[in-house]
């Protein structure tokens, strides 16, 4: 049970990545899938660790509000690299396990958008790196339940810290237009993980609600919409190797809005799933997550991968 426990519980800072998406701002909240394959309501042993997720996403076309590509030069190609540190300290909270976290993503994207995305007469695209918010968990609780039951809640904060962010400047670039790195704002999303973890079989699901601050870099302001997310998991894992399935969802609660009042049609939407292989090397291991589109509105289409890897670094 431990060796499937540090397979697959780890990550856990990721529940407030970012994912390539295009409604009205540049990066949904929560990055697309990332925590698949996952023991959603479980921590690791006490212990420090270290986790790396390498998100790649290839060129996909971008969707508009009534489901149908935009246009043939909407396109997206991101890869995201997170970093964390997690720390589970040994010590109990509300007779919960107690945990904390940091994360610090690094982006880089290329895309080229309609000019209904754009200021007038502007064909937006470019490519750049980036740092994206900085990513901190003051806490994570996780209850152990009866019947192999697992139920975890989280709070992560995103800063507005990243190395660049949308704002009138930078829809004002003609000569030399970039996509930004950050959303420009700070944002809190609480989360709930719960898992059902009996004899090698996961069972999971994670959801997430964010809530973000006004964008006060662009003029009058811009706010973007609450957003529910969703990751779903359920894996085998028999020896050093775990197989099975994941999928997610996403979905704007509301409109986003500005100095106007509510833009219309801009809720992203976006379901995904595909397949999961992990193996554990001994003290470190990796998981491999793919993810094809089923259906999307305000977001690309198309695959994405991940790879996860983990390594304890003091236990």
């Amino acid at each position: 049970m431990k060796k499937l426990l540090l397979a697959s519980v780890l990550c856990l800072a990721a529940v407030m990545m970012i994912t390539p998406a295009y409604a009205t701002e540049t990066w949904d909240p929560h990055l697309h899938g990332v925590d698949e394959g996952l023991a959603a309501g479980a921590l690791p042993p006490p212990g420090v660790y270290f986790i790396n997720d390498s998100y790649f996403a290839p060129v996909a076309p971008v969707m508009g509000p009534d489901g149908h590509q935009l246009a043939s030069s909407v396109k997206l190609f991101a890869y995201v690299d997170v970093p964390i540190l997690l720390w589970v300290p040994g010590c109990k909270f509300l007779g919960a396990d107690y945990g904390v976290a940091i994360a610090e993503p690094f982006d880089y994207v290329n895309l080229m958008t309609h000019p209904a995305f754009s200021a007038p007469g502007v064909q937006q695209s470019g490519s750049q790196w980036g740092a994206f918010n900085t990513i901190v968990l003051p806490y994570i609780l996780s209850w152990k339940l009866p019947c192999d039951f697992r139920v975890k809640t989280a709070l992560a904060i995103a800063f507005d810290d990243a190395s660049s962010a949308k704002s009138d400047t930078w829809l004002a670039q003609q000569a030399n237009p970039t996509a930004p790195s950050g959303n420009g704002y700070y944002s809190f999303t609480p989360e709930i993980g719960i898992s059902w973890l009996h004899a090698g079989w996961n069972a999971s699901i994670e959801m997430f609600y964010t809530l973000g601050l006004k964008n006060d870099s662009l003029e009058g302001g811009f706010q973007s919409g609450n957003q529910f997310a969703a990751d779903y998991t359920l894996t085998y894992t028999c020896g050093k190797w775990t197989f099975g399935g994941g999928a997610a969802q996403e979905q704007q609660v509301f409109n986003d809005s500005n100095q106007f009042g509510t833009i219309g049609n801009s809720m992203a939407r976006l379901w995904t799933a595909g397949p999961i292989v992990g193996y554990n090397f001994g003290p470190c291991s990796l998981m491999f997550t793919a993810n094809f589109q089923i259906s999307g509105t305000n977001d690309p289409v198309g695959a994405f991968y991940n790879v996860r890897l983990v390594v304890p670094l003091w236990k």
